[in-house]
């Protein structure tokens, strides 16, 4: 099992994911990012939206 919360990454957010996959977690992640961070991300270019996954990615931890 996997998890990743928004804390991890510094955010004032009490999101965390679960799943079964690094994959997983990501895109659960990722779909909250999109809804509840979502002026945040608008505002972001391309370099630091990838900067950004990888961040998440290795955020990502074993439960």
């Amino acid at each position: 099992m996997m998890k990743f919360a928004c804390k991890d990454i510094g955010m004032d957010c009490d999101f965390v994911a679960t799943g079964a996959s690094k994959e997983e977690v990501m895109q659960k992640a990722m779909a909250h990012g999109g809804v509840t961070h979502a002026d945040a991300m608008k505002n972001m270019t391309q370099e630091q939206m990838a900067q950004f996954g990888k961040q998440l990615e290795a955020s990502i931890r074993t439960a």
